[in-house]
């Protein structure tokens, strides 16, 4: 007797056990789920990549694997910045004067086929109004501070990638930079 009742003692703590275990999963499956969505959402409010995977930008890359093009030619170009307003409420114009160039990874598989739509067809027109357009996106305080060089930086990369349906261009540069 003392078996049988030791037996129906384990079969109801079993049982019990296994009502309890799905009380948790019933209760926090959702939370875990709502607590995911909202990770995401903050994540992307703050601009941060949520997938792993490979990383492009020109630190990954050896030097020698890399080809820098310069788009503004031998000469810098001026650019103009969005107008500021001063404390009296005047709007100030500014300009960015600079050599503009991208570096592209020699080994990416698009290479081959896109590199030589940067020198013709137009393309190069095409980036140096990507280039001209998202200077006008900012003011001339915004872009003298690292974090605004490199909003420019990343935001012209974007579009050019994105241009080119490729990411072969790794990188965004400026040279002989200069604000008035």
């Amino acid at each position: 007797m003392k078996k049988n009742l030791m037996s129906v003692l384990i079969m109801a703590l079993v049982f019990v056990n296994v009502v309890l275990s799905a009380v948790i999963m019933i209760t926090l499956v959702p939370t875990a789920k709502q607590s995911n969505k909202l990770i995401t959402e903050v994540c992307s409010a703050i601009k941060l990549e949520l997938e792993s995977g490979k990383v492009y930008n020109a630190n990954t890359i050896p030097i020698d694997q890399t080809e820098v093009v310069t788009l503004t030619g031998d000469d810098v170009q001026t650019f103009t910045l969005k107008p500021s307003v001063d404390s009296e409420g005047k709007k100030e114009d500014h300009y960015v004067v600079t050599k503009v160039s991208v570096t592209m990874d020699i080994k990416d598989s698009d290479y081959e086929t896109k590199r030589p739509q940067i020198d013709g067809n137009g393309r190069e027109v095409l980036l140096r109004e990507i280039a001209t357009n998202t200077f006008l996106k900012y003011t001339y305080d915004e872009i003298r501070t690292p974090e605004g060089q490199e909003e420019v930086r990343s935001e012209m990369l974007e579009q050019m990638q994105e241009l080119f349906d490729s990411d072969f261009i790794i990188a965004v540069n400026f040279s002989e930079t200069n604000y008035q």
